[in-house]
């Protein structure tokens, strides 16, 4: 059993990390009441993880908008990913009415945070014109800083639109720098991009090998959680 007594006299952040350890170890009922103190105390890395405990109905009965409610107060708190969170929350209507003007606004301040998921939805939003005016311009911009900093997904769809001449003047060469960033960045889907460039030779010499390099490097990439 977890001695709480100590809890009394700890920051909200030490909670945090109190409530981090539990979850951990499985325990599951410590963490949840850990993090609800350190939230309690404004620690916004609680407030999210207490966020995601109700929206998949982690050891509490699943409820979403009391999720979107938790990655709100964390948003406010100065999470860059609840902000980015809440975006794709408002956007879908999950917790919330949909407002893909609302979700604008929660992209650029993920963004402005410095989350490279926030940057990754926000440049769609501004390609995809999506609760603001179209800007392909901008939405290039934010995407190639998400990739460059080491977002794979940005990666990916940067690659794609290189690759396909969407929104920029197709550049096969390019497009394969972007897909190739994905080794690096540990995100198998824009390695297995490159490895069809290389296979269907576009903007190189078809090179079956390779191709089959490239599919085993993207095989031993460990799947996210």
């Amino acid at each position: 059993m977890t001695d709480t007594a100590a809890w009394a006299t700890m920051s909200a952040s030490e909670l945090s990390d109190v409530g981090d350890r539990a979850f951990e170890a499985g325990d599951k009922a410590t963490a949840r009441a850990a993090w609800e103190r350190a939230a309690a105390g404004g620690d916004f890395f609680a407030m999210y993880n207490l966020g995601c405990m109700y929206y998949f109905g982690d050891e509490v009965e699943q409820d979403v908008p009391g999720a979107y409610g938790w990655f709100v107060r964390a948003a406010l708190a100065g999470d860059a990913e609840a902000a980015n969170r809440v975006g794709v929350m408002t956007e879908l209507g999950q917790g919330t009415p949909s407002d893909a003007e609302q979700a604008f606004s929660w992209y650029e301040r993920s963004a402005e945070m410095g989350s490279l998921s926030g940057m990754a939805n926000l440049a769609l939003a501004y390609a995809e014109g999506k609760g603001v005016a179209p800007d392909v311009e901008k939405g290039l911009a934010w995407m190639e800083k998400a990739s460059a900093a080491g977002n794979g997904i940005a990666s990916e769809t940067l690659g794609r639109w290189y690759r396909d001449g969407r929104y920029v003047v197709r550049d096969y060469a390019y497009a394969m720098t972007c897909f190739e960033r994905g080794i690096a960045q540990l995100y198998a889907p824009p390695v297995l991009e490159l490895a069809d460039m290389y296979e269907q030779g576009l903007g190189v010499p078809a090179d079956a090998a390779k191709a089959a390099e490239l599919r085993k490097v993207a095989a031993e990439i460990p799947e996210e959680d």
